[in-house]
């Protein structure tokens, strides 16, 4: 298993409960458990991309 960084999110498939790793251990096998199962890595959220921004009608010249 790969070792876990400070930061790392970490959820429980049976109950949805959410830990954060504050304290790194440097245990080669070290399992973070909830409801008796293996909680798995949260995966990173996509930072929405900003809408591109309207450009104004072109003025028309009056002659």
């Amino acid at each position: 298993m790969a070792q876990r960084k400070k930061g790392d999110k970490y959820t429980c498939e049976e109950c949805g409960m959410v830990v954060v790793v504050e304290d790194v251990c440097e245990c080669e096998d070290c399992a973070i458990t909830c409801c008796d199962v293996e909680m798995v890595p949260v995966k990173a959220k996509k930072k929405a991309a900003k809408p591109a921004p309207k450009k104004k009608p072109a003025k028309k010249n009056a002659k």
